[in-house]
């Protein structure tokens, strides 16, 4: 139970033969079998803080449920529902759920007759929940990849992220000018008012434009189609930059490190993500506040184009697999298919366009809006003859078996029945293709995490940023992904990974200081 007054009286209890026994943290962390629990998050810190690490095995019954459901609602809802909806389905009646709820809250006094009666659902729902896994495919992936990663990742947050506080005042006020600058910009550029907008803005302008919201999302319509006067981008830019601000506003000058809440699940596609606070949002150019432990170095190892390389694995294409395997696939789809010269920008949002499903009629006419000749156009998306089928094939067995799953589990559920709809079409490769690089990089962080001098201080979607002292240490966290990668695709293509820049080359700001305002 927590302590929320944060002044170290957290108790912890076992439950075994449907009785409560109090116990201490050492004795949790200490304990080899799986650790069944509810809201780990709530007491990883101060398991933590009393004996400098976490137990092997931790199995959050929510993040359980969420994991192998397949039903993206779930996910969503979690932040509006706590797992006491939940027990009611496995042996707690409503008034103990009720009670339990108040009581974990510090809302009535602590009754340990309501709390084995919970414990004993949570039991019940544990043992259920590992049978619905076996039967859906999801046993294996979720014991040998999304616990372990668990461990891994809850660890590293609740040992804290090193935040240079002094070179805090300056990237905030640099958000903030950089911010307005940008605002003032786009509400000129755009005729939009000064001001972020919000989503029904956004789809607004979209309408206007003459765009149809029907079936795609406005995220998707933002990031791959081409806009007159770069409307997509710029809003992205914009929003990127209000979320930098207000995570750059959230840390506080008076602590040297934040332990934020990891949700290894974060996403349909099971993306880890980072909250309270978000820092996979800020953008490189303020990232230098993040800094290493002691003596300790940052290096962060990429994937090197993660997406495609999977695609040329899953599919078979042979010149997915070409494009792949010879260099940046991107520069050379843009030089040797759409002749865009030096605009390696407008291919990459050409071709991930094409590969998650816009109908060829649109992307033939996004290509010649971005410069390229329609002949042209064309003959580039022709290319992908066994990836086109691919799709198709992945298409077939959504409509036909309502689920679609990655090489290792990880299925999604589809709510209705009938023709696939365009975005539903998206959604079934994005989950095959996506979920799958969520997984290989999750192996990644766990290999990683197991090298001696390594220390896992930030996962950034599919690139982890890492202290290290030794100087060949990165070259052998690179190998490490890489070997991942071809691992998990069998060998179809071999995974490219390397390390690059985190956080932009420190220049000297002409922002003014906080305090200089």
């Amino acid at each position: 139970m927590k302590d929320f007054t944060g002044k170290g009286a957290d108790t912890f209890y076992w439950f075994q033969d449907g009785q409560l026994q109090e116990t201490d943290a050492a004795s949790v962390v200490e304990f080899s079998g799986i650790l069944v629990c509810h809201d780990f998050w709530m007491i990883r810190d101060a398991l933590f803080d009393i004996t400098g690490t976490l137990p092997g095995s931790i199995i959050d019954v929510d993040e359980f449920r969420i994991s192998i459901s397949g039903n993206p609602e779930d996910r969503l809802a979690r932040e509006k529902r706590d797992v006491t909806t939940q027990l009611v389905h496995y042996g707690a009646d409503q008034e103990v759920c009720d009670v339990y709820q108040k009581m974990f809250n510090k809302g009535v006094p602590f009754d340990s007759v309501v709390a084995a009666k919970a414990a004993g659902a949570i039991y019940a729902m544990y043992l259920d929940l590992c049978a619905k896994a076996a039967v859906n495919g999801e046993f294996e992936r979720f014991f040998s990849v999304e616990v372990p990663a668990y461990r891994s990742l809850q660890l590293s947050m609740s040992a804290g992220i090193s935040i240079d506080t002094a070179g805090l005042s300056d990237k905030r006020a640099q958000a903030e000018h950089d911010y307005f600058m940008l605002l003032k910009d786009y509400s000129a550029k755009h005729d939009m008012p000064l001001e972020t907008p919000s989503r029904r803005a956004i789809e607004a302008k979209l309408l206007k434009e003459g765009f149809e919201l029907d079936e795609v999302s406005v995220e998707y319509l933002l990031e791959f189609v081409p806009h007159e006067r770069d409307f997509g981008s710029d809003t992205m830019a914009l929003l990127a930059l209000d979320t930098a601000r207000r995570v750059l506003g959230s840390l506080t000058l008076s602590s040297h490190a934040t332990r934020p809440v990891v949700d290894v699940f974060g996403s349909r596609t099971s993306r880890v993500q980072l909250r309270s606070p978000s820092l996979q949002s800020i953008p490189k150019r303020y990232r230098s506040i993040i800094k290493a432990h002691g003596d300790a170095q940052l290096s962060y190892v990429d994937f090197d184009q993660f997406e495609v390389g999977i695609m040329a694995a899953l599919s078979g294409d042979e010149e997915l697999k070409r494009l792949y395997a010879t260099g940046d696939m991107y520069e050379l789809f843009a030089t040797e298919h759409l002749n865009l010269v030096g605009n390696r920008k407008a291919a990459k949002q050409l071709f991930l366009s094409y590969a998650y499903g816009m109908s060829r009629k649109a992307l033939v006419d996004a290509a010649v809006s971005l410069g390229v000749e329609r002949q042209k156009a064309k003959e580039a998306f022709r290319q992908f003859g066994r990836y086109e089928d691919w799709k198709k094939e992945v298409w077939a067995e959504f409509q036909s078996s309502g689920r679609v799953a990655t090489v290792f589990g990880n299925h999604y559920r589809r709510a209705g029945g009938g023709q696939l709809t365009g975005k539903e079409q998206r959604s079934a490769v994005s989950q095959v293709v996506q979920g799958t690089a969520s997984l290989i990089f999750k192996r990644a962080v766990v290999a990683a995490s197991s090298i001696e001098d390594t220390r896992v201080v930030l996962p950034m979607h599919d690139a982890l940023l890492f202290e290290h002292r030794l100087t060949e240490t990165p070259a052998t966290v690179v190998k490490t992904f890489e070997s991942i990668m071809t691992e998990v695709l069998c060998g179809r293509v071999a995974g490219k990974a390397s390390i690059s820049d985190f956080a932009e080359s420190e220049q000297k700001s002409s922002v003014p200081r906080e305090n200089e305002v």
